[in-house]
């Protein structure tokens, strides 16, 4: 596809999920704007937006301040608060989080061919971030650590390494279990794999995989003690039939120093076994053991690819760095529940919304090396650019003026240093033209 094609391509994109009479049609259909009166949902979510993605927000007037400045409104607090205190300000916010999810994400990295990560669909990354919010909601947010904080909420995210975006988040109180925010298997793609911590996953959850044709690596607590099926790799020959059919805890017990690749075997309670690889490797930078657990095949990646397709799940976590540090993803000065909920979800849409932007401009530059990070803290520079070139209609001027920006103040300080990086020694690479 020709480069101005696709800059036509990405304008239509952007016009069919932020035009303000998509923003409108879902403040009337969660009913936050019922009759037309001063505040509008365009104008309120681009205060979100511009607020939440670009300054420093403690306070719910934060927002009414960058609303009535940049719509030249005169809006109390009061009936601003009385508009964000009902259910549907809640609603809005996840409304337009979920459409902008589902409808800005695009697949920003391509696969070498005959590399590891060419074996795979996608590669999905599920983890949770947890943050405390005002005491008084404690009753709607149960904490874990209740004598530290006793309201605290966690955010389930789950992740596209193909897209680097986020598919979808669920809210939930921190107190909550992990396990149930898991797409379920039948749900993943074929031949999809998924990269998660050790508190998500069972192995009924690893058994239900094989019908549905994913593969998953898991991170596993070191007091499991299955069965050793075979040694694959990590001891000599001549030792590896020594260890068949012996209990794990006694090959823990000669605290050998070394990586491991084993077939292990769990007995189930219906009947027969699962058997996993496990995967022990030592890694420098920690200074520790990690222990993964996979139903990868050996002879589909060895055990050093396992560790490396493993270490790819640090871009979570730089995704929920990005939320907390420029997107005020906080515990805001509230007590309300329905407005402490509609500002996560907004703050989510801003972190989204810049990460969007950034991808955008890497597909349409011919070097690609546009960081999402600097796209991030950019956020009060560029957040008024986006409004301006949504709330203006899309036109030319306002979409040169966004990539400008981008290009000259977003791009990536060293990207040789990425050819260092987990993603590109599995072959992964930045996709710089739509057609690629």
């Amino acid at each position: 596809m020709p480069r101005g094609s696709y800059h036509a391509a990405a304008t239509q994109l952007f016009r069919d999920t932020l035009a303000p009479a998509e923003i409108e049609a879902i403040a009337s259909a969660t009913k936050l704007i019922r009759r037309r009166r001063t505040v509008t949902g365009t104008g309120l979510f681009w205060a979100l937006m511009m607020a939440l993605g670009g300054q420093r927000v403690e306070y719910i007037s934060d927002v009414l301040r960058t609303m009535n400045a940049r719509q030249g409104w005169t809006i109390r607090y009061k009936p601003f608060w009385n508009r964000l205190a009902g259910p549907a300000f809640a609603a809005f916010a996840k409304a337009l989080f979920a459409k902008l999810s589902r409808e800005l994400t695009v697949r920003v990295m391509s696969r070498r061919q005959e590399t590891v990560a060419s074996m795979f669909s996608d590669i999905l990354i599920d983890d949770g971030s947890s943050f405390a919010v005002a005491d008084g909601l404690k009753k709607v947010f149960p904490g874990r650590f209740t004598k530290i904080k006793p309201a605290a909420v966690e955010l389930h995210a789950h992740m596209s390494v193909i897209s680097d975006q986020l598919l979808s988040v669920s809210l939930a109180p921190d107190k909550e279990g992990e396990r149930k925010h898991l797409p379920p298997p039948h749900a993943l793609p074929r031949r999809s794999l998924s990269l998660r911590d050790r508190g998500y996953v069972d192995l009924d959850y690893f058994a239900k995989l094989e019908d549905a044709e994913a593969f998953l690596i898991c991170r596993a607590k070191r007091d499991i003690n299955p069965t050793i099926v075979e040694v694959v790799g990590g001891l000599p020959t001549r030792l590896r039939n020594r260890w068949k059919g012996v209990l794990l805890e006694k090959l823990r017990a000669k605290k050998l120093r070394q990586n491991l690749d084993l077939l292990v075997a769990w007995p189930r309670s219906g009947g027969g076994t699962l058997t996993l690889r496990l995967c022990v490797r030592y890694v420098p930078e920690k200074r520790s053991w990690t222990w993964l657990r996979t139903n990868i095949p050996p002879d589909m990646a060895d055990a050093d690819a396992v560790g490396q397709l493993y270490r790819l799940r640090w871009q979570i976590e730089l995704v929920f760095k990005d939320w907390k540090s420029y997107a005020n993803l906080h515990g805001l000065q509230t007590q309300h529940p329905a407005i402490a909920e509609g500002f996560i979800w907004a703050s989510l849409c801003a972190a989204l919304l810049k990460r969007a932007l950034a991808h955008w401009a890497q597909l349409v530059t011919p070097s690609g090396a546009i960081s999402t990070r600097l796209a991030a803290i950019a956020g009060p520079q560029l957040m008024p650019l986006a409004a301006a070139w949504a709330t203006g209609g899309f036109d030319e001027n306002g979409r040169a003026a966004l990539l400008h920006f981008l290009i000259n103040n977003a791009s990536r300080a060293h990207p040789n240093r990425d050819r260092r990086t987990p993603a590109w020694l599995l072959g992964l690479r930045p996709l710089v033209n739509a057609s690629a």
